[in-house]
């Protein structure tokens, strides 16, 4: 599996999971938990490994934007390993629920940026994202 193809499947089942485990709680089924902590580990590690985020602001980006761009990023990869730790250590589970529920605030505020990506600047942001069978529907 290339890099590309494991970080968009790692979105997509990250969103889920993290949908599920606000719904269901980190306490009502533990292999969930495991399961969202193990996957958001490996996708840091790609992070890590692979040198910084995959995407790039693309040229329709300037000014502010491109930093936004990649600052976003940068803060999402280090909340969402906050909340992987916080959802399989022995935290309250307030702190662990306040941590998904961060993760999944920052999580939409990136989806609507690159939304408006998509959609006003018309640099095909959510093709790089959303599996191949998708792209019809953009």
């Amino acid at each position: 599996m290339t890099r590309r193809r494991f970080v968009i499947f790692a979105h997509w089942v990250t969103a889920f999971l993290l949908a599920v485990l606000l719904i269901e709680g980190p306490s009502a089924a533990p292999w969930l938990t495991y399961a969202f902590a193990g996957l958001t580990g490996l996708w840091f590690v790609s992070y890590v490994v692979g040198r910084g985020p995959l995407g790039t602001p693309g040229p329709r980006l300037v000014g502010a934007l491109r930093t936004i761009h990649r600052l976003q990023h940068h803060a999402l990869y280090v909340v969402m390993a906050i909340a992987a730790l916080a959802s399989v250590t022995v935290l309250e589970a307030s702190s662990t629920g306040r941590a998904l529920t961060v993760l999944l605030f920052l999580g939409l505020l990136h989806g609507t940026f690159h939304l408006w990506r998509h959609t006003a600047l018309f640099d095909g942001a959510l093709r790089m994202i959303l599996p191949r069978f998708m792209h019809g529907i953009l």
